[in-house]
């Protein structure tokens, strides 16, 4: 399964948009089986994850598998 980490954009029902850490836009939709469920999501908006996801040869999409908030690494004074 691949990962991906970066920041959620989009939100819209099972579906979100994350720009990853190297600046692609990445379009995913929830799996049925996902820990989380679509209500879940907005609470997401903006903050940084690491998505664990299948890619579709059908879809535009990557199947989005588990998702894990990532802490911001702390900043240097």
């Amino acid at each position: 399964m691949r990962q991906v980490t970066g920041t959620i954009t989009v939100v819209q029902e099972g579906r979100f948009m994350l720009l990853s850490e190297n600046g692609r836009g990445l379009l995913f939709l929830l799996h049925h089986a996902a820990p989380i469920e679509p209500q879940d999501l907005p609470a997401l908006l903006r903050r940084r994850v690491r998505v664990s996801y299948q890619a579709s040869p059908r879809l535009i999409a990557g199947v989005a598998h588990n998702l894990a908030v990532v802490e911001e690494p702390e900043r240097l004074a």
